[in-house]
């Protein structure tokens, strides 16, 4: 014991700087581990803001492209109307705009969730110090995705009171493009086709028409509107998240 107690008395700085070397060592371990793991996390959740910005930038160059063709069979049901306005309306003219008025209308806009998916899927949402932007990506795909139901539902109204038109051979139909594109005039006569004018009836069928593609398509046009304006909100939020993780 003697002996023992002897060589700690001389040696005992040795022990305790070898206690503090071996400490320090696995102190250090630990901190790289964790700053590892952390620098891990950040990359993850980095990555993740840059993705959501470029689901929404994909959206919003859908959305202009889906808004012209919307402001477009706006204008052309207008250009409907008041040519069934008029004292004696052109059959051709009229179906051709009511065509052009009602060209993809019920066309589904989806927004791109990629991102917002893999994240909820993966288990990673948990890595998010931001939680509100988080929030504010599923909001947005939440409320697109309604307003986009919307415009779908809209736009199957209009087609479904267009093709609830009586009688489409006597109303003009054979005048539009694709009639007349598709026709077989080596079994059909052109000439037996109907050509007679519009009836008040048909008129004021097609007036009924022409008004609720009005209704539809400005409706629509807001709606794409509104889903833009929440892009342009969310925007800056996840530039400035994706900026800071470029640089």
């Amino acid at each position: 014991m003697k002996r023992i107690l002897s060589i700690l008395n001389d040696k005992w700085p040795e022990y305790i700087l070898e206690i503090l070397v071996i400490t320090i060592g696995i102190l250090g371990a630990f901190a790289l581990n964790n700053w590892n793991e952390n620098s891990k996390n950040r990359s993850l959740v980095e990555d993740y803001y840059c993705r959501f910005l470029a689901d929404i930038k994909q959206d919003e160059i859908q959305l202009n492209i889906l808004q012209e063709e919307s402001g477009l069979r706006l204008i052309k049901s207008n250009e409907l109307l008041r040519e069934l306005l008029l004292d004696t309306p052109e059959k051709e003219k009229s179906i051709e705009l009511m065509l052009q008025a009602t060209s993809k209308i019920s066309y589904q806009f989806t927004p791109i969730s990629a991102g917002y998916n893999d994240l909820k899927s993966s288990g990673n949402l948990n890595t998010f110090t931001d939680q509100t932007i988080v929030d504010q990506v599923g909001t947005y795909l939440q409320e697109a995705e309604g307003l986009a139901n919307n415009i779908s539902t809209n736009g199957r109204i209009g087609l479904d009171e267009m093709f609830e038109i009586d009688d489409f051979h006597a109303i003009g139909f054979i005048d539009n493009t694709f009639l007349k594109e598709g026709l077989d005039t080596t079994i059909i006569r052109k000439e037996l086709l109907d050509r007679n004018p519009l009836t008040p009836l048909q008129l004021k069928e097609l007036r009924h028409v022409a008004s609720l593609l009005i209704a539809v398509n400005y409706r629509n046009n807001l709606h794409y509107s509104s889903i833009l304006a929440k892009i342009k909100d969310l925007t800056p939020l996840l530039e400035n998240k994706c900026y800071l993780s470029q640089n």
